[in-house]
């Protein structure tokens, strides 16, 4: 495949991929399951293989063998997302903190190699240790409080994708504004879908109970 083609392709599905997890993250579970499984396979296989804490790298000299992983990864996650949600809930915050713990590690990089003048490969273990470190941390945060972490997760991943898969700079101004007002519009309406499913949740037991709808909720049908 020419490589404007590929370059035109790859633009196409890292937006799709970063809107979905934007808008819809929690409510399309198992999607987004697969989305943070191969973003977070994908930025892990770059760093151990090229050094860069970016997914997208493995496709400027597209090596299909680490991209045919990091998609089967993604598939599994998938299928989890459908067969096990609570389970899959977990991963996601797993695969998601290991994509954030990428983040740092050119400061750590920086720190050790540029400061410390430490070998290279010290640096690299210390990516990989920040990454299952983060890792952990995610899946205790997701399994503690599903439904509000998984929005966060999902709405700042897939905003740092499509900051990504367009190029734009990460010391720009305009980039950080641009990404504050995405992650602040994904915020507002997945939470408002979250509301309206506990709504919907509070209604159901109370008309199956029996037990007369708090005041708040009568008000908030007339209205």
């Amino acid at each position: 495949m020419p490589d404007f083609l590929l370059s035109i392709l790859i633009i196409i599905v890292g937006l799709f991929l970063g809107l979905y997890l934007l808008l819809w993250g929690r409510k399309g579970l198992v999607l987004t399951t697969g989305i943070i499984c191969l973003a977070g396979t994908g930025g892990l296989l770059a760093l151990i293989n090229l050094g860069e804490n970016d997914a997208l790298a493995l496709t400027e000299e597209p090596n299909w063998l680490l991209i045919g992983i990091t998609v089967a990864v993604g598939v599994i996650g998938a299928i989890l997302g459908w067969r096990a949600e609570r389970f899959a809930a977990v991963v996601v915050g797993f695969f998601a903190g290991g994509y954030f713990g990428l983040w740092f590690y050119d400061i750590a990089y920086h720190l050790v190699v540029d400061i410390g003048n430490w070998p290279k490969q010290v640096a690299f273990w210390l990516g990989v240790a920040i990454a299952i470190a983060g890792g952990l941390i995610g899946a205790t945060l997701t399994r503690r409080s599903e439904g509000v972490a998984v929005i966060l997760v999902s709405v700042f991943i897939g905003t740092d994708l499509v900051i990504r898969v367009l190029h734009l700079s990460s010391t720009s101004s305009g980039t950080a504004v641009f990404a504050l007002s995405l992650a602040l519009f994904g915020l507002v309406i997945q939470y408002a879908q979250y509301l309206r499913e506990i709504k919907g949740e509070m209604h159901q037991y109370y008309r199956e109970t029996g037990t007369p709808i708090p005041e708040l909720f009568e008000l908030g049908e007339d209205a």
